[in-house]
């Protein structure tokens, strides 16, 4: 396992504050407790690195977790953030709902009541005779998000 420590906070912030300010949602501030948990997940995901993700484990905080299997690079942050933004076009507004694919990471993104985030990166070990690279992306918010029957925005 190999911890990315090239991405920094700003990458991830970026991402995120740039969509919240288009649903004219507060900015998030970064967290250091929040990032060392997820760091603390990426550890465990990645012993098990090329099989299943697993179901989330946190239960307190908001987790967006991004499992990624490239074919020549691994994934940034901002590609990470920018995957998750991307389900935005399957969340419908009105219904508050997910219409035709899946959207609780970008709703986990825009969440107003969330005001802290802290995320983290790592590559999986190659493996032998094996091109795909993987990647590992887990960021945690607080408060949480995607309560139900409640708006993101």
């Amino acid at each position: 396992m190999v911890a990315n420590e090239a991405e920094s906070p700003k990458e991830y912030l970026r991402g995120h504050n740039t969509e919240r300010a288009m649903v004219g949602v507060p900015p998030l501030k970064w967290d250091v407790k929040l990032k060392k948990k997820a760091q603390e997940l990426v550890n465990e995901y990645l012993e098990i690195c090329w099989g299943k993700p697993p179901p989330s484990k946190s239960s307190v905080y908001g987790e967006n977790l991004m499992w990624k299997y490239a074919s020549a690079e691994h994934v940034t942050a901002a590609k990470a953030v920018a995957w998750w933004v991307a389900q935005k076009k399957y969340y419908d507004h009105k219904s508050n709902s997910c219409i035709g694919g899946k959207c609780e990471e970008y709703i986990q993104v825009v969440w107003r009541e969330t005001t802290h985030v802290g995320c983290a990166n790592a590559k999986c070990p190659d493996r032998p005779g094996v091109v795909a690279k993987c990647t590992v992306t887990i960021c945690l918010y607080n408060p949480k998000g995607n309560l139900q029957g409640h708006r993101p925005f």
